[in-house]
């Protein structure tokens, strides 16, 4: 009875050193099947799609923060940073036509940002970061062309400047957003018109303040006159009060009254010769005795 006991026990053992081997070649494959496909990695300013590469199934949830393995999975990471463009604070130059039919340079800059939660959509509609950013800067050229050609170009440097930024930002956030891209801040570092467009728009501005020169020395003839025409009338009102004044007897009393005072102020005096109006006409002249 022993001896098939003991037979049990060893089959046993058989059995279970079996199970471990077949346990451990497993566990050897998944090991060598992750460090074959390694592991994606996700930061927390970071998002990722994954897509199953046989079947081309793309999973609706993106996927935040985290470490998930690459068995039968390729991942796409997105940055949830802000890009900028031009990077590093360079510069880029776009031509574009104005309404008139002339070429202006435009030297802008613009920052935007991914919604995370419309990241599977751009993945689906435009593709990884860089087709991304792609897509941005070619609706930055569209924009930036279909506001300026909405300016005539003489105005693009004085009361139109301010507002083309807000155009074109208005123009790339309504293309933008509904694909989930958020356009972040916008502004023109300069604008450059043609060289003859720059003389005759200082030609045109040195007119109009020649014009408007013109216009105030008018109006300091036009007050100058208004009051040389006020003295004038007062001139002319004290005349007809003093002619009023010295006309019919009254007047005449007053005349004669002065003539008496003014003979006695030069006869007052020395060396003085008196006038005496006659009867017939003739002047007497005299000189008075002291």
């Amino acid at each position: 009875m022993s001896t098939p006991i003991r037979r049990s026990r060893l089959d046993l053992k058989r059995t279970f050193r079996g199970a471990g081997a077949v346990g451990s070649g497993v566990l050897v494959v998944v090991v060598a099947l992750l460090l074959l496909f390694g592991f994606n990695r996700v930061d927390d300013f970071e998002v990722a799609v994954k897509r199953n590469p046989v079947t081309g199934a793309v999973d609706a949830q993106p996927y935040r923060q985290g470490l998930y393995h690459s068995i039968l999975r390729s991942w796409t990471n997105y940055s949830l940073r802000e890009n900028e463009y031009p990077p590093s604070g360079q510069s880029e130059r776009l031509a574009a036509l104005t309404a008139d039919q002339l070429t202006i340079e435009v030297d802008a800059a613009y920052r935007y940002r991914l919604n995370p939660d419309s990241i599977v959509h751009l993945y689906l509609s435009v593709g990884d970061a860089r087709a991304i950013h792609n897509f941005v800067y070619n609706t930055y050229q569209s924009a930036v062309r279909d506001a300026v050609a909405e300016i005539v170009a003489a105005n693009i440097l004085s009361r139109e400047r301010v507002g083309i930024g807000g155009r074109i930002d208005e123009l790339m956030s309504a293309s933008l957003a509904p694909r989930g891209i958020v356009m972040t801040q916008f502004f023109v570092r300069e604008i450059e018109p043609p060289e003859a467009l720059r003389q005759a728009i200082e030609e045109k501005l040195a007119r109009e303040q020649q014009v408007q020169a013109e216009r105030y020395q008018t109006q300091v003839v036009q007050e100058q006159a208004n009051q040389k025409r006020a003295e004038a009338a007062g001139i002319r009102d004290a005349q007809e009060i003093i002619a009023e004044s010295l006309t019919g007897p009254a007047g005449q009393r007053y005349l004669y009254w002065r003539y008496l005072e003014m003979l006695g102020e030069v006869g007052a005096g020395t060396n003085n010769m008196v006038i005496a109006p006659t009867e017939g006409g003739i002047p007497l002249f005299f000189t008075p005795d002291r």
